[in-house]
């Protein structure tokens, strides 16, 4: 069983339909070969996503989304998902995109961070582009990436 809680620290959630957040959720997880999972979703400020950077990553820098894998090795996958909805809203402005679009983008990017895909790299990057597209558009098969 795959759940998908949803929580606020500091902010009102966003108006993306929780059923869609657990789904796609869901559909990444089990695409990637996991049918038990428990993840914990935080939207939170930019304020608490900095300091949690620089806790646990040494690094003060404003950013969008930081995965906690939470499980032991073999386990299923346990993890807390914190996003900023002030990043969410500044690089929606960037990219001239809906904030609602550019959320969903961050949530599937979270989770696939949680999945071990990474972007610290251009390939790994294009890599995880190609994933969040996919999983927002639903129009090719994950096998063709």
């Amino acid at each position: 069983m795959i759940t998908v809680q949803l929580e606020s620290d500091g902010v009102d959630l966003p108006t993306i339909d929780g059923n869609w957040i657990s789904g796609i959720c869901e559909n990444i997880l089990t695409d990637h070969h996991h049918s038990e999972a428990a993840l914990t979703i935080v939207f939170s400020t930019d304020t608490k996503l900095r300091k949690l950077k620089k806790e646990y990553f040494d690094k003060d820098v404003l950013t969008d989304t930081i995965s906690f894998n939470l499980e032991e090795k073999g386990e299923a996958i346990d993890g807390e998902i914190y996003i900023s909805l002030e990043r969410v809203a500044e690089n929606a402005k960037t990219f001239e995109q809906d904030f609602d679009i550019e959320c969903k983008r961050v949530i599937v990017h979270s989770v696939l961070h949680l999945l071990g895909f990474d972007d610290q790299n251009s390939k790994d990057k294009t890599k995880m582009t190609q994933l969040e597209d996919f999983y927002l558009s639903s129009t090719i098969s994950v096998d063709q990436i």
